[in-house]
Formats: C-alpha cells, structure tokens, sequence
C-alpha cells in the first residue's frame, strides 16, 4: 500500500506540472533531447517469500539511464525516439528463508508523436506511441541455496503522456510529466519453491511514470536538471504463493528515486534568418522596448509602450508587426541569439494579450550584431538591450 501511495502521488506532481505547463518542450523547428542519470532506491517486490507467512521478496539499490532524441517540425509536431535501462542487485527478503535478489534488470524502446502547445513561460507536450520492453528477475535463497525463483517477461503496445513546463525565471524551469502503456505481453517463470515448476502466460501488463524536477540554462539551450521519477510495472513478475510455494499469479513491482539530466534543444532559429521586407519611407511607425541586464521579463514601461503600439496597429488597419530583439555585446554571440529570441518572443505574447492576431507578427533575433549604441566587445550598454516594433 505505501508504494501504490508514494506512486499516487508522484503522478499527482506530474499531471499539476503537465497542466500547468518544460524547457524541454522544443519552442521551434530543430532536434531536442535529454539524458537522464537515476539512483534507483531499495524496496519490495510483490513475490511472496515460500513459508514466510506473507512476507515479501526486497530488492535492493541500482543505477538507471534513459534518453530522448527528437525532431520538431516547422509545425507544432514532432518525432522522437526514446530507450532506458536499470539494473537493481542485492535485494533481501524477511522471513524463514533469506532470499536475495540475484538478478533484476529491464530495458525498453520508445517511438513517439508529440505535439508542443506552447505560451508565455510555458510548454505542453502531449504525446502518443509504441513501447518494446523486456523484464527479468531472478531470487536465490542463502539459507536454502536449492530454492530459486526467476522470470522473463516481454510485451510491446501503444504508450500514451504529456511533459509540462513552467519558466520560473529566465533560466530556470519547473518540469514533469506522466506517461502509461499497456503492453501485449509474455511472461516466463521458475520456481524450485514445492511444487516448483514454470510459470508461463500472455497476459496484458501495463506501466506508469511520473516525474517532476527543476533544471537550469547553463548556456544557451542547453539545461541541467534535478528531480525525481517512479514507476510502477504491473504484471512483470510471477508470484509465488503465500506460506507454500508454488504459483500464484501475476505481481508488481516499484522503481523510484532521484535522478540527474542534460537536455539540449536546437530548436531557435540560427544567426543570419531572413530580414523582415523593408518597408516604404513614411509608411513605418516603430517603437522600442528596453530590458534590463541579461533579462527578458517586461517592465511596466515596456507593457505600456506595447500597448501604444497595439493600440496604434489596430487603428491604422496594420497587415504586419515586426518584432526584432537585441543584446548589448555582453555575452557571447550564441548566448545573445537566444536572448534575443527571448525578448522579442516576450513583446509579441504581450501584444497578443493585447488584441493582436499572432499571425500578423514577424518574430526576429539579432543578437549582438545591430547595436543601437557602437561599443567595445563585452560592454553592457543599456540602449542595445532592446526590442523593436515596427508596424507596417
């Protein structure tokens, strides 16, 4: 019961982050991924012990690693494959007989369709697709070595999740997410427990996981993260029966524990994108937002001239907004570009907010190559830290 709580709750965390909303959600066009690094924790197995009197088979500590590379399209969908493995030793049981988990190791092969629903300092990635996994375990017994319990289990079917996000700061993200499948599966067992004998079935099992963490830009895209993830296997195990051995069913079982990631998205727009079409002399009329230092958050300066400058476009029947971020040249170019981004994708959410069709804005990022302002290489000068609008 306390693991089916601790897993309750975990998918509780993930489905308030994947509503509420990652900088793992890929925000544009261009590969994404992450790696994750997990301490896999002791716990219980649902094997029941032979002549225990219901005790329960442990397992012991391990080590996990599971990744992700996809595709983002110039649309909202993208394609990604995915895989993990743990490996989890040492177990122990309680009881008449002491049995140790001599074995237990899973790997899995993931094909998904997401589809990224982005907004103001948010991301939401539902998703579908195929999981292959295959399952073993195996026990052994220090105080009667003759007595053993092993099982293979398999099965491939259709996975269904989101992944959330919700930006903090400018550079820091609280991330999670939850995702079930329900797998076609079959499942091999042995025992020498009396009667002893193999277990075998097909059986449908299923699985579901949480996570939730917070990661931070380290660079530009790329993030470190900390969290904590948990899954619950249903069906991968054979039981043995309670007090004499022999089948019993179907069991589950637990992993869950804190877990590290690198995650890189190459999704903004590169240096060099084609400049919005210059417009005829009289026809422009433009304004600027400042930022404060390496910051992309809106002053209630900058939200007032946004709104003059929404309030202008919708008078004067505009057909376009162009939007063109910049930086002072503090920072290296790479970095630059993507606060650029930053700042100029800020200005147009608030000009939606205020009335104006998403698809009327042009969004550009200079980074450092179009100061306001001509300075040295690494000097923070305030008039560079800006967004032009320009209605046309």
């Amino acid at each position: 019961m306390g693991m089916r709580k601790t897993l309750l709750a975990g998918v509780s965390l993930g489905v308030l982050m994947a509503g509420a909303a990652q900088a793992q959600v890929q925000t544009g066009p261009g590969f994404f991924g992450y790696l994750d690094g997990m301490y896999i924790l002791p716990g219980k197995t649902g094997v029941s012990e032979a002549f225990n009197l219901g005790g329960k088979a442990g397992r012991g500590n391990g080590w996990g690693i599971d990744g992700k590379l996809g595709y983002r399209f110039d649309g909202a969908f993208d394609l990604a494959l995915g895989g993990r493995y743990f490996d989890r030793n040492k177990g122990k049981g309680a009881g008449v007989f002491d049995w140790h988990g001599t074995k237990n190791t899973y790997w899995n092969v993931d094909g998904e369709v997401g589809y990224n629903i982005t907004g103001p300092g948010y991301g939401v990635r539902p998703f579908i697709g195929v999981r292959y996994q295959q399952w073993r375990s195996s026990f052994s017994d220090s105080v009667a070595p003759l007595f053993g319990y092993g099982s293979y289990s398999w099965g491939i079917g259709p996975k269904i999740g989101v992944d959330g996000s919700l930006r903090l700061t400018d550079i820091v993200s609280l991330f999670g997410g939850v995702d079930t499948s329900f797998l076609y599966s079959k499942t091999k067992g042995s025992t020498s427990v009396p009667p002893g004998g193999a277990l075998n079935s097909k059986r449908l099992v299923w699985d579901i996981g949480a996570r939730i963490g917070i990661d931070v830009e380290v660079s530009p895209l790329v993030h470190l993260g900390v969290g904590y993830k948990l899954e619950w296997f249903d069906g991968v195990n054979h039981a043995l029966a309670q007090g004499g051995g022999g089948p019993k069913g179907r069991s589950g079982e637990l992993v869950h524990g804190p877990f590290v990631r690198l995650a890189y998205n190459w999704g903004a727009p590169p240096p060099g994108v084609a400049a919005p079409p210059v417009t005829p002399p009289g026809q422009v009329r433009s304004f600027i937002v400042f930022f404060d230092f390496d910051r992309s958050n809106l002053t209630p300066t900058a939200v007032n001239t946004i709104k003059q400058a929404a309030d202008q476009a919708k008078a004067g029947r505009t057909t376009r907004i162009d939007v063109t971020g910049h930086t002072d040249r503090a920072g290296t170019d790479a970095y630059n570009m993507a606060l650029s981004l930053r700042r100029a994708n800020a200005v147009k959410d608030q000009l939606v907010r205020n009335g104006i069709p998403a698809t009327q804005i042009v969004v550009v990022g200079r980074g450092e190559s179009q100061p306001l302002v001509p300075t040295a290489d690494g000097v923070r000068e305030p008039q560079n830290r800006r967004v032009e609008i320009v209605l046309n």
